[in-house]
């Protein structure tokens, strides 16, 4: 058992879309097939609260575009200090659509405030939440170049089973464009109190099923965010 919480801890404190779960468009999330997820690193010496404000406007305009719903948390414990926004969308023509009212009302090119930044589509594989969690769980699965497709789906599906059950609802994604080959869980929790007694759950999950299982995790990360708008 205490090795199970090593792996726990490593999990969830050794440091993706948005819980993304919605409030305000929950209906129309509800069909969104896929989630355009996006990080924003602080540079060095940045105001955090300056990045935030022009983030939540950059936010807000991309719903104004066309996106079903966006949103944003921001960074509380794990590797990279920064934000991590999400906007819905049903498929790609619909992003189509979107890009070009973008791109018409682009005047000119603006300094880039932020430092290292990424986007990943991502398309969306079990939805459990449906508003937007106070505090998320974010974490990116990578399992080993060995596997088939069908194998990594299969242990990724194993893991979101446990850390569903634990938490009691969670979301879970694959890769479907961009940089990062893997799988995106979030989980939703209210305080860290909340967070104690989830971890624990999935603490006693992991020790009585998933000891002596090979789950072949070539990498894994993960973050706590708090939310910021939804």
């Amino acid at each position: 058992m205490r090795n199970c919480k090593l792996l726990l801890i490593a999990a969830f404190l050794a440091g993706f879309y948005p819980a993304f779960g919605d409030h305000h468009g929950e209906a129309k999330v509800d069909q969104s097939h896929y989630v355009l997820h996006s990080t924003f690193e602080i540079a060095p010496g940045q105001n955090p609260d300056d990045l935030k404000e022009e983030l939540v406007a950059y936010q807000t305009s991309q719903e104004a575009n066309g996106f079903n719903n966006c949103g944003l948390y921001q960074h509380e414990y794990g590797s990279a200090r920064g934000f991590y926004g999400f906007c819905y969308f049903d498929d790609f023509a619909q992003l189509d659509a979107i890009m070009k009212k973008s791109e018409a009302a682009t005047s000119a090119s603006e300094p880039q405030t932020f430092a290292h930044h990424t986007d990943n589509i991502l398309e969306i594989q079990q939805r459990q939440l449906k508003a937007s969690p106070e505090r998320v769980a974010h974490m990116v699965w990578r399992f080993g170049s060995n596997l088939t497709m069908n194998e990594r789906q299969a242990r990724a599906d194993r893991l979101f089973d446990v850390f569903s059950r634990g938490f009691g609802a969670c979301n879970l994604y694959h890769h479907a464009w961009g940089s990062d080959l893997g799988h995106y869980m979030t989980c939703g929790y209210k305080d860290y109190t909340d967070f104690g007694k989830k971890y624990d759950a999935v603490n006693k999950i992991m020790g009585d099923e998933l000891m002596d299982a090979n789950l072949d995790i070539f990498e894994h990360s993960d973050e706590l965010l708090v939310k910021v708008m939804d």
